[in-house]
């Protein structure tokens, strides 16, 4: 057994305690059929786009407010933490077996992003509706404006090497910190994570295994918080996660084929949706 076994063991024990501590906690949500259809499309369409790296949450929630469904923010986003513990295992044990890239790298991008996951889950049950909504309205535009810098190619300085050392460890450590704390808050990092490897000079396809496996660590420390606190709804996580590994599933063998160009504009549109709809939400 090697490193990256070791990470995926470990992975899966992390699920497979969150996933029953989840069902200890379950209650009985009431949801029409059309309510259950709409969730289940949600989580099928966002986990297939955040396998081929376009990210869910920020999908997650422009399709709910489109289809009228999970309607609390803060529910929302303790929903969105938990049904990602399935799918994101579900991706790094796709992306590690695939993939190859230096253990140290994924080792520091899973224990800060765990850290940031762990720090502002504390947070972000105990505040405000509207402080929240505020983190993510910031978080969503400086999303949007790396989104945007790496469509106008300024900050794409990819190499093949597939590490990160020295010094430039040390700040992708910081990134990797602040990128945990986005889930907490109803962001994801993706964008974060690839646009921070594009700045290091590091292959791109690198950013998959990162993102999958930090996820599968971070996702169970953040869910845990929302769980304790009865924040999320509790059918429509089961129904996220078991469409969302569907879309994992199908979505795998297309990475190679999709063109990364068109998805980050996708991205990017769907990030100024949820910015607009955000920002009409706190102005009323």
């Amino acid at each position: 057994m090697n490193e990256f076994d070791i990470i995926k063991l470990l992975a899966i024990i992390f699920a497979v305690i969150v996933t029953g501590w989840f069902f200890y906690n379950y209650y009985e949500e009431k949801l029409t059929l059309g309510a259950q259809l709409k969730i289940g499309f949600i989580g099928f369409i966002a986990n297939l786009l955040d396998t081929i790296g376009i990210g869910s949450f920020a999908v997650i929630i422009a399709l709910r407010r489109i289809l009228n469904v999970m309607t609390d923010d803060v529910k929302l986003i303790g929903t969105m933490n938990i049904q990602a513990v399935i799918t994101a295992l579900a991706q790094t044990l796709i992306f590690l077996h695939f993939i190859s890239l230096d253990i140290i790298t994924l080792l520091i991008a899973i224990s800060m992003i765990t850290l940031g996951g762990f720090l502002s889950g504390l947070v972000a049950v105990r505040i405000d509706k509207k402080i929240v909504q505020d983190v993510m309205l910031i978080a969503f535009i400086l999303t949007g404006i790396l989104l945007f810098l790496t469509q106008l190619n300024i900050l794409e300085i990819a190499s093949t090497s597939t590490a990160i050392k020295g010094v430039k460890l040390i700040i992708f450590a910081i990134f990797m910190l602040i990128a945990g704390t986005l889930p907490a808050f109803g962001v994801g990092y993706y964008s974060l994570v690839k646009t921070s490897i594009f700045l290091f000079g590091v292959s791109p396809i690198i950013a998959f295994p990162i993102m999958a496996s930090a996820s599968s660590y971070q996702m169970p420390v953040t869910a845990i918080t929302f769980i304790n606190k009865k924040k999320f709804y509790a059918k429509s996580a089961i129904l996220l996660a078991v469409f969302g590994v569907l879309g994992v599933f199908i979505a795998a063998p297309l990475i190679s084929k999709v063109n990364p160009y068109v998805l980050k504009w996708i991205l990017l549109g769907v990030v100024v949706y949820n910015v607009v709809t955000i920002a009409k939400n706190r102005i009323k």
